[in-house]
C-alpha cells in the first residue's frame, strides 16, 4: 500500500485536506497519480488516518481495473468508479488513474455549491466550515480568469487574418461571467492589381454562461466587438495606383468555447466565433475582389489560461 503524504509534512489550511490510499497498484504509478491528482484538485495531501476535515480516497487495482472509493466529510458522503487502466498504454496510465480520482472527488464536491448544508442525515459526519469552504473553492470558477490566445480570423471577403492577444473573465456567479479582451490581426492580402495590407485591433465585451465544472467545460457567451482597420494598398504595375483606407468597425458577436481540465491552474482552451461588421470599411480593389471588413465574418482562437 501506498499513502500520499505532505512533502513537509504540514498542510496549508487554504486547500482542502485529501489522502489518497492506492493498493496493490505499481509503486511508482501510485506516487506519480497521487501528485497528478493533487495538483489537478489544489489540494494538500496528508495522512490517510480517519479525520472529519480531510476528504478520503482509497484506489484498489486488480488485474485490469482499478476501484475508486470516496469518502468526503464535506459533503457527508461516499462515491464509488472502477477505471478501465488496462485500456490505456502503461506510460499514461498513472495520469488516467489521476484524472479518474480527480474527476470523482471534484464530483462529490460539486455539491457545496448546490447543496452546501445538507438536510438529510447521514452516517459521515460534516467537516467543519473551513474545510467545505476550502473544497468548495475548488471547484467554484475564481473570480477573474485570464488567458493569452492565439486567433485566426475570416472575412465576409474569404481572406484569411492571423492575430492574437489577452482575454480576462470575471466570474459574477458559479455559472455566468464577463469576458473582456483584446486582440489584433494583420493580413497581407494579394490581389491580381496589388497587395493589400490590412491591420485590425479590436475590444470586446460580453456575457457568458458556463457548463460543465470536471472534465471539460462548455462556454457560449453574447457580447459586442468594435475596433479599428487600416487599409495600404501597393500597386503591382503603373496600370493602377495604390491607396489607404481606414475607419471604425463594429458590431455584435456570438461564441462557443471548450476549455478541458478546467480546475488546472493553467489549462487549454480552443473557441469559435460569429460575428457581423454592422459599422465597417470596404477596400476598393480594381480589377479584383474588394476586401471587406464588413458583413459576416467567423474565428477560431486556441490559447491558455491561467486560473
Amino acid at each position: 500500500m501506498t499513502v500520499a503524504t505532505s512533502a513537509r509534512g504540514e498542510v496549508r489550511e487554504e486547500k482542502p485536506r485529501l489522502s489518497i490510499a492506492v493498493v496493490g497498484c505499481d509503486d511508482a504509478l501510485a506516487r506519480e497519480a497521487q501528485r497528478i491528482a493533487a495538483v489537478e484538485l489544489r489540494a494538500a495531501l496528508v495522512e490517510a488516518s480517519p479525520d472529519e476535515a480531510t476528504t478520503q480516497v482509497t484506489a484498489t487495482c486488480t488485474a485490469d481495473s482499478v476501484d475508486l472509493r470516496v469518502l468526503d466529510p464535506t459533503t457527508s458522503k461516499s462515491v464509488e468508479r472502477s477505471v478501465a487502466l488496462s485500456q490505456a498504454a502503461p506510460t499514461a496510465r498513472a495520469r488516467l488513474l489521476a484524472l479518474a480520482i480527480a474527476e470523482l472527488v471534484a464530483a462529490s464536491w460539486s455539491e457545496l455549491e448546490n447543496n452546501p448544508e445538507p438536510k438529510a442525515p447521514s452516517s459521515v459526519p460534516l467537516a467543519p466550515l473551513e474545510a467545505r469552504e476550502a473544497a468548495r473553492g475548488v471547484i467554484a470558477p475564481l473570480p477573474i480568469e485570464l488567458a493569452a490566445l492565439a486567433d485566426a480570423r475570416l472575412l465576409a471577403s474569404r481572406d484569411l487574418l492571423l492575430g492574437g492577444g489577452a482575454r480576462a473573465e470575471v466570474w459574477v456567479a458559479p455559472s455566468f461571467f464577463l469576458r473582456f479582451d483584446g486582440l489584433a490581426h494583420y493580413a497581407e492580402i494579394s490581389r491580381a492589381s496589388g497587395t493589400i495590407a490590412l491591420t485590425m485591433p479590436s475590444l470586446s465585451a460580453a456575457v457568458g454562461a458556463s457548463f460543465g465544472k470536471t472534465s471539460v467545460r462548455t462556454d457560449i457567451s453574447l457580447g459586442a466587438r468594435a475596433g479599428y482597420v487600416w487599409m495600404s494598398g501597393v500597386s503591382s504595375g503603373e496600370t493602377t495606383t495604390g491607396s489607404r483606407q481606414n475607419g471604425v468597425w463594429a458590431g455584435p458577436e456570438l461564441s462557443f468555447e471548450c476549455a478541458p481540465w478546467p480546475r488546472a491552474r493553467i489549462h487549454p482552451l480552443v473557441s469559435v466565433s460569429l460575428g457581423v461588421h454592422m459599422v465597417g470599411v470596404r477596400g476598393t480593389v480594381n480589377q479584383g475582389r474588394d476586401v471587406m471588413a464588413t458583413g459576416i465574418w467567423s474565428g477560431v482562437s486556441v490559447g491558455a489560461a491561467l486560473r
